[in-house]
């Protein structure tokens, strides 16, 4: 390299590294090679570290990065329960951590929320429905759907916090809901404990003459596989008061209409259809279904109730008509 070059030279990197400063995410702290951990530790609100909340970025998958939200209920229990929470169409999830940490502390959970954000997953088609087809209108692989995450996250959080967990239980709200019950339904949790579904505005039928996001039609041939999916530890929980038929976030589709005026209705009606699936096909059936008393479209007012089955204080017996705890 002649004399005259490098100036060029040093010129160009500097800029290479300033443009490179510029596009790093601010909220992504910076560390040396060996400290994987520990550079994609992200900030987290005052008010919400205070109280034991953490954040960190996951970008270990075929997916976009996904910020991880989570507080550990008793940071001594290398055996406590994981449970994942899945936040509602706001892509709300400090809100749903807030509204999770003096449950998860009292209880001795681990609690994580994903953030699936509207700009890398835009839309019900990227997060409630999976992210299971592309813009271009065929199937994904199965490792770049959204429930494709879950398991990997389970894995990291493991190892970030040394915990021991072989299992984990999860729960969505609403839009969560909606991804929770999908989730099941094709299959992608195999270390799945339990799924609760609460306060979905729509359903996936188990049936292949109903296209998805409605049904199962029209998706590829190992994401239906119905004795594994009617046989899972799928839980709904409604709320009684869930009743509104103008409710503002009430998913207006017509194949969301054809499943109730309500959600508490599509609730109902996605469970019979459940039942009736298992029956018709002589399959096990280990669904479940509660209604908690009083309350609405309200995941802080539906929480305790996924307390108590997550713990087995209330339980559900598969296959039973809806009922209160």
């Amino acid at each position: 390299m002649s004399a005259r070059s490098r100036p060029l030279t040093i010129a160009g990197a500097a800029l290479l590294t300033g443009l490179a400063a510029l596009l790093l995410p601010p909220a992504v702290s910076q560390a040396a090679p060996g400290e994987a951990a520990a550079a994609r530790e992200m900030e987290v609100p005052a008010a919400l570290r205070a109280r034991g909340g953490r954040r960190f970025l996951f970008d270990q998958w075929a997916g976009p990065p996904i910020p991880v939200w989570y507080v550990r209920g008793t940071a001594g229990a290398a055996d406590a329960p994981v449970l994942f929470v899945m936040h509602g169409v706001r892509r709300d999830a400090d809100r749903y951590l807030a509204e999770w940490i003096d449950l998860a502390r009292r209880e001795g959970l681990v609690v994580v929320v994903p953030e699936f954000s509207r700009e890398a997953f835009p839309g019900a088609q990227s997060y409630n429905f999976g992210r299971m087809i592309a813009e271009d209108g065929q199937p994904r692989p199965r490792a770049e759907w959204s429930y494709a995450a879950i398991e990997p996250i389970f894995d990291a959080l493991r190892a970030r916090e040394g915990l021991s967990a072989p299992d984990y239980a999860i729960y969505g709200h609403s839009a969560g809901a909606q991804f929770v019950h999908r989730l099941v339904l094709t299959g992608s949790g195999p270390r799945l404990r339990l799924a609760i579904a609460a306060n979905a505005g729509s359903y996936a039928e188990p049936r292949t003459d109903v296209p998805w996001p409605f049904g199962m039609g029209g998706l590829p041939a190992d994401a239906w596989r119905p004795a594994e999916a009617l046989a899972a530890p799928l839980l709904l929980l409604l709320g009684t008061a869930d009743n509104d038929p103008r409710h503002p976030s009430l998913p207006d589709q017509p194949g969301a209409r054809a499943q109730g005026p309500h959600r508490l209705a599509r609730g109902l009606f996605f469970y019979a259809s459940g039942r009736k699936a298992a029956a018709d096909a002589g399959l096990a059936f280990g669904w479940s279904c509660l209604l908690v008393p009083g309350v609405g479209h309200d995941n802080a007012g539906m929480a305790p109730a996924a307390v108590d089955l997550i713990f087995g204080r209330v339980r559900a017996g598969p296959g039973a008509p809806c009922r209160t705890p």
